[in-house]
């Protein structure tokens, strides 16, 4: 494990981000053990089925199927640290921008800054409130506040959250007024929502126009194709099977069509 780390050098970073409360080195070695336990249960499972339906054992398929799951379990548990700051971060983002306008207005009210941040840690803004409220406790716990801006930022999940925490301790250092920055990166964060919205409306058009191709005309000239093609042929061409293997499919391709609308749909 300690030898592999070295061919992944970001993944501390990552398990950081991520919130996870280990080091690269186990990670690694959990990685390999789940690894190995996958391998195994792969061979067991298909010795139990070759034994059962008393089938010839293939060598190539009993050693293949493993090593392929193997190689496939490790790196999507390494991508699981990634995968989970991908998500903190969209989790962030929706709700930065109205957090963002909270602290505005109190800091425009005269709130001091530790005071702001201890209410939007115990305001409804989600992973955000999250966030301030372990800011909080480690500034109670003695540190400094830049300190702690910093380090949050280094490890925000969010590209954006890391931006304000820097410019808020840059804010502190330097004097000047962390209104202006907040509001700064206020109003990037609500022009790229509307470039995600006016993007996705463009790329809806463009599956609406495919769901249409594919579930509607595609069967109806196909059945109909078929039916042509089956009375000069004498009816032997299509019959019921056609029929429900037609709405099996049609009823797969609008499931994944849902999928992929669904996981197209920006989080805003």
């Amino acid at each position: 494990a300690e030898r592999l780390s070295v061919a992944f050098p970001e993944l501390q970073w990552d398990l950081r981000r991520a919130g996870y409360d280990i080091d690269a080195i186990q990670y690694i070695a959990v990685t390999l053990l789940m690894t190995f336990i996958a391998f195994i249960t792969v061979i067991l499972l298909i010795l139990s089925l070759i034994i059962i339906a008393k089938a010839p054992f293939d060598l190539y398929l009993a050693v293949g199927i493993p090593i392929i799951v193997s190689i496939f379990t490790f790196f999507y548990v390494l991508s699981l640290p990634k995968l989970e700051t991908a998500r903190m971060g969209r989790l962030i983002d929706k709700d930065l921008e109205y957090m963002l306008k909270d602290m505005q207005i109190q800091l425009t009210a005269g709130i001091p800054l530790f005071n702001t941040i201890s209410n939007i840690a115990e305001g409804d803004y989600g992973a955000c409130s999250t966030i301030c409220s372990k800011i909080v406790g480690d500034i109670e716990s003695g540190k400094s506040i830049n300190d702690v801006l910093n380090e949050y930022g280094i490890i925000s999940p969010s590209v954006y959250l890391r931006r304000v925490l820097w410019q808020i301790s840059n804010a502190i250092q330097t004097g000047s007024d962390v209104k202006q920055a907040l509001a700064a990166i206020s109003v990037e964060i609500q022009r790229e929502k509307e470039n995600k919205i006016e993007s996705y409306g463009k790329e809806l058009s463009l599956w609406g126009l495919i769901y249409m191709m594919l579930i509607i005309v595609a069967p109806s000239m196909g059945i109909t194709l078929l039916l042509i093609l089956s009375s000069f042929l004498g009816g032997g061409m299509i019959n019921e099977d056609t029929f429900w293997f037609v709405l099996v499919l049609l009823a797969i391709i609008q499931i994944i069509f849902i999928y992929l609308v669904r996981s197209k749909r920006p989080e805003i």
